[in-house]
């Protein structure tokens, strides 16, 4: 009688486990689906002076001190709460784009920002704890039991590339796109900006693009329910209580003596800068230019499957080719990109389906290799003081 209360205390424990981890994936699922989706488009639907590229770079600029803040900061509200904060965060973050200028948009980028590293973290700690009371429940590795987890949740967050971008596409492509004025578009690398010659974008009606944000706003709604109501608390741990403002900035200066560490940054810059361009650059001056704001969702719904795709088959394909020679490969790939979109004039809409999956490719690589080198570099800094600083270390220059 005692080994079956035992058997049942031990299945609770790891059903109970698995229920917290799912409930994380599916509020982060919903709420990304809007925000992907939303920043993909920034570039495009907010040209006027700029204001789509400026926000993203406040909101990324600001996630670097959210980072560094965030255990400090969830020792007193705890992790389930620094989550809800955000999620609160990000339903007005979109109620913005309803009206966006300088005077909304901004200040509520910023805001997105500074929440956004305890987001992250706080989404760790939940893995994390989750995992190790599932392994120690089951007797399994902490180590498959994480990676099972986080495969779960990467999985799941993956998807939302290509269900917020086809929401996108569908819903704008109900607009009318008219070139009234057929002037002569400048489109591709000759797109600058600042040039007096910059191509303005052709914008869908206002009523189409209620709709899409109204459905996106849903999306943050429902992600905030689940997390309020069906996401356990976590008790605050011993660890917790002993963080400060002090340690958590002093330990995020201590690893930079880690040699090792040193030697990635280059790396991130590298991965920093073309995810920027992606973002921005290629989804104005290639995708909507020429092409129309339409077309954003479906071409970046391509490289959120392709990038879901390869995530699998390069982890597998590591075991036997090593992680240099995939980081040399991926490295290729993105200079065969950029080499090809300076000198490349959009033309034929397919081939930007083309250049968007051999990007996921490449990300593919980035995503499973680099979070390697950063594990092996400074494992328990990572997953404790830094991890929202890992999460998002490809988006955080930004701001340069």
């Amino acid at each position: 009688m005692r080994i079956n209360i035992k058997c049942s205390t031990r299945d609770d424990d790891v059903s109970g486990s698995i229920w917290t981890s799912v409930i994380v994936s599916l509020s982060f699922t919903f709420v990304f689906t809007a925000y992907v989706s939303i920043q993909n488009l920034q570039s495009s639907l907010n040209q006027e002076e700029g204001l789509g590229v400026i926000s993203l770079s406040c909101l990324y600029a600001f996630i670097i001190v959210s980072a560094i803040l965030a255990p400090t900061v969830i020792k007193f509200i705890g992790a389930k709460l620094a989550i809800i904060i955000p999620w609160v965060v990000h339903i007005i973050y979109t109620g913005t784009n309803f009206y966006p200028t300088f005077s909304t948009l901004i200040p509520s980028s910023v805001l997105m920002g500074i929440v956004s590293g305890f987001l992250w973290t706080s989404q760790s700690i939940y893995i994390a704890t989750n995992g190790a009371a599932m392994s120690e429940a089951s007797g399994e590795d902490l180590h498959t039991v994480l990676s099972k987890l986080n495969g779960m949740f990467f999985t799941m967050y993956e998807t939302t590339q290509i269900t917020g971008n086809l929401i996108s596409s569908l819903v704008l492509k109900q607009g009318s796109y008219d070139d009234i004025e057929n002037t002569t578009k400048v489109c591709g690398s000759q797109d600058c900006p600042l040039a007096a010659n910059a191509t303005k974008i052709i914008e869908p009606e206002r009523n189409i693009v209620y709709i899409l944000l109204g459905i996106y706003l849903a999306f943050d709604v429902i992600g905030l329910l689940l997390t309020t109501f069906f996401l356990s608390p976590l008790p605050k741990t011993e660890w917790s209580q002993k963080q400060t403002t002090t340690n958590s900035i002093t330990s995020c200066f201590f690893v930079l003596g880690d040699f090792k560490l040193l030697m990635l940054v280059p790396l991130i810059g590298f991965m920093a800068m073309e995810q920027a361009i992606l973002w921005t650059d290629f989804t104005k001056s290639f995708v909507s230019c020429l092409f129309g704001i339409h077309k954003v969702g479906f071409v970046m719904a391509a490289y959120g499957g392709s990038t879901s795709v390869f995530n699998l088959i390069w982890s597998r394909l590591a075991r036997f080719t090593g992680r240099y020679f995939l980081i040399a490969f991926a490295s290729l790939i993105n200079m065969g990109i950029f080499i090809t979109l300076y000198e490349w004039t959009p033309d034929k809409e397919y081939k930007l389906y083309i250049i968007a999956v051999s990007w996921g490719m490449s990300e593919g690589i980035w995503q499973t290799q680099s979070n390697g080198s950063l594990w092996t570099s400074q494992a328990l800094f990572l997953y404790t003081n830094g991890a929202s600083l890992a999460r998002t270390k490809h988006q955080d220059l930004h701001a340069v």
